[in-house]
């Protein structure tokens, strides 16, 4: 049995939000993990369901782990909010048109 490119995918996405604090000890977690639950879905699945296609629920699952990636990434690449607009005094009239 081959392990499941949304596992592989979903392992990825956990490795990069752990970032350098990630050991390799966390890692070799990682990857137990992620085979052990890519042995369990082939194998209970179709057990479960026989019509349900593991191949086309995975590649599914492959592109919303991915997405997730994406949209850490861009999330991590945006720039800082701009400063908040500087308030006005009170005692100043404000400009007319």
């Amino acid at each position: 049995m081959a392990d499941l490119s949304s596992v592989s995918t979903l392992e990825t996405l956990i490795s990069e939000i752990a970032g350098k604090s990630e050991s390799a000890a966390v890692k070799a977690d990682i990857a137990i993990a992620g085979t052990a639950v890519s042995l369990l879905a082939q194998t209970l699945v179709p057990r479960l369901d026989p019509a349900l296609d593991l191949a086309f629920v995975d590649a599914a699952l492959t592109k919303v782990f991915a997405g997730l990636a994406d949209l850490k990434a861009a999330l991590a690449s945006t720039a800082a909010p701009s400063a908040a607009p500087a308030e006005t005094d009170p005692a100043t009239p404000a400009p007319t048109a």
